[in-house]
């Protein structure tokens, strides 16, 4: 027997941070809302369910289990029949001599303590029909099928069409352009999906749980009550014990995936959906884009600041691009459009032009040597695109791969519609071809306009914005802060529209930003004084595409229209007013 006051050296030991180990599913932290279904009816069990992206038989069943993870750790793979199907069944458990947790509790106490432990987890990989399924229970259960193989749009694609749409208990959403950025609701009681305040055009709902009242479903006909089901990746449900039952189960479900169509309020969740890297459609996507980056004029590519860089973007005075197998040295711009972006690849051999954007680096600098670097990116998240790929139409923003349904972009379109048709007091001068650039332009316009006060590059720094942004670019003769912007495609524009939202807040919410701005208005050529209860209440986009193009729906990325609804949004919410004007180019 150990004796109970035997010490120990205080030393901690951990894994090293760079080990991998294959026989071992990462560990999986808790999260705050999620937690396992409650008890079910006699004759039913909670279990994990996932849609298999394999052929319906025994050959494409093996083909989804994890062969080396099973090896390592003795698993064996069985076939089996359930109710007249072919079946494949893995179980078994990892024994554990010394737990992890061991060494903290010694490092921290002086104990010797050695205690040991075992995971277990079993999966039944199913060929029902058409379908191919995966029914994991335990620790190890889902660790045992190949991953990649999952149709992780399965689980939301049965909740939204099986949940009863008053009673949704919680939701997951990824907000996109917002990088990393992920929220989760939880209301007990459940409530109506509008209720959560999801923003339709700029948000991935990723997982939805509530209740469902099919009767056809085991759990709910023999509890004669609604059931809590879970959809994310996979499905949480209580499925039938009893083969034949387990059989109705799994048809029923994917009959509703089939079948039947989501509720309105629910029908934007299956209208955006990222795209996973072993998507069958990848490679073609990837061809498609290594072949435009090829070309000098590539149809439906542009470059847009990442959603994580926009605030940095105002400091900014050169941006140096590395590219591997360009066949160019890195090199240093003034602005990074896309002809600076194709620079690199057009000379790149066709498969290596996509590569090369997603291994070379864009570095910010403040300066214009390029020797002062304040950030640095992977190139390819500064990439926007548009592709058809058969029926589907995918977009690529920040680095991922989306699929946008037709009737999102409908409903998206007669939004952006409605923004650009509201007129504007605010009416600018032509753009005409001795203005070399925006600097030029807007001084052109105060010059023009007694009304209009100058603020292009007037830098407001603040106790939150250390580095200063700008108010505007003009101040409008009704206190409109004036955004402008000359682009020659529309994907510079997301960060316009963000930009608007960024400066607004300032003025509204932070005392010195306001005081800088007042005093900066002040004392412009054609300043006045604003007062000290000014408050911003009108923002204005001025843009200007080129001398044949005019800003429409039809001429905007489908991520730009996004960012314009999301920021028109954002200050409606305030009480401002937005509006969208095109800038005349001579």
């Amino acid at each position: 027997m150990r004796s109970a006051t035997k010490r120990i050296p205080p030393t901690f030991t951990t894994r090293p941070p760079g080990r991998k180990d294959r026989r071992r599913p990462a560990h999986e932290q808790p999260t705050l809302f999620d937690g396992p279904l409650p008890p079910g009816p006699p004759g039913t069990y909670p279990t994990t369910l996932y849609r298999l992206r394999v052929s319906p038989d025994l050959e494409g069943l093996r083909q989804a289990i994890r062969g080396r993870y099973l090896a390592d750790n003795g698993f064996e793979p069985m076939p089996r029949q359930v109710a007249g199907v072919p079946a494949l069944l893995v179980h078994g458990t990892v024994p554990r001599p010394r737990a992890e947790w061991c060494d903290a509790l010694a490092s921290l106490t002086g104990e010797d303590i050695d205690l040991g432990h075992s995971s277990g987890g079993g999966a039944l990989l199913l060929a029902v029909d058409e379908r191919a399924y995966a029914l994991t229970y335990g620790t190890l259960g889902r660790h045992m099928i190949d991953q990649e193989v999952f149709d992780r749009t399965f689980g939301v694609s049965f909740a939204v069409r099986a949940l009863m749409p008053s009673d949704i208990r919680q939701i997951r959403r990824r907000v996109i352009g917002a990088a990393g950025r992920v929220d989760r609701s939880f209301v007990p009681a459940g409530q109506p999906i509008w209720k959560y305040g999801i923003d339709k055009w700029g948000e991935i709902v990723g997982q939805v749980c509530g209740r469902t009242e099919n009767p056809r479903l085991t759990v709910c006909r023999r509890s004669g009550r609604p059931a809590r089901i879970d959809g994310g990746d996979a499905l949480h449900i209580q499925l039938c014990v009893e083969p034949e039952g387990l059989l109705a189960d799994l048809r029923e479900i994917d009959r509703v995936c089939r079948e039947e169509s989501p509720p309105a309020d629910l029908e934007f969740i299956t209208q955006i959906r990222p795209v996973r890297a072993s998507d069958p459609r990848m490679p073609k996507l990837i061809d498609t884009i290594d072949e435009r980056l090829g070309l000098a004029n590539p149809p439906a590519l542009g470059v847009a600041v990442p959603g994580d860089l926009i605030s940095d973007i105002e400091h900014v005075r050169s941006y140096r691009i590395q590219i591997p197998k360009s066949g160019r040295r890195r090199t240093l711009t003034a602005e990074l459009d896309l002809p600076a972006i194709l620079a690199h690849s057009n000379g790149a051999l066709d498969g290596d032009r996509w590569s090369g954007l997603r291994n070379g680096t864009i570095t910010l600098c403040t300066d214009t040597r390029g020797a002062e670097e304040m950030d640095s990116t992977r190139a390819f998240r500064w990439l926007t695109a548009e592709v058809a790929v058969g029926t589907s139409h995918l977009l690529l923003h920040e680095g991922e791969w989306y699929e946008i349904g037709d009737r999102h972009r409908d409903f998206l379109g007669q939004e952006i519609a409605e923004i650009l048709a509201r007129p504007s007091a605010i009416a600018l001068p032509p753009w005409t071809a001795d203005l070399a650039d925006e600097d030029a332009y807007n001084r052109e316009a105060a010059r023009c306009n007694s009304g209009l006060v100058l603020l292009d590059k007037k830098l407001l720094r603040t106790t939150q914005h250390r580095r200063g942004i700008e108010a505007c670019d003009l101040l409008g003769p009704g206190g409109e802060l004036i955004h402008v912007k000359r682009a020659k495609s529309s994907s510079p524009l997301s960060h316009l529209f963000a930009q608007g939202i960024v400066s607004y807040e300032a003025l509204r919410y932070q005392q010195d930003a306001r005081a800088r701005f007042l005093d900066t208005v002040r004392r412009q050529p054609n300043g006045r004084d604003l007062g000290p209860d000014f408050r911003p209440t009108k923002v204005v986009y001025a843009i200007a595409l080129g001398t044949s193009r005019r800003v429409s729906v039809n001429s905007l990325f489908t991520f730009a229209q996004v960012a314009l609804y999301q920021a028109m949004k954002a200050l409606r919410n305030e009480g401002v007013e937005v509006s969208v004007i095109g800038i005349p180019q001579t």
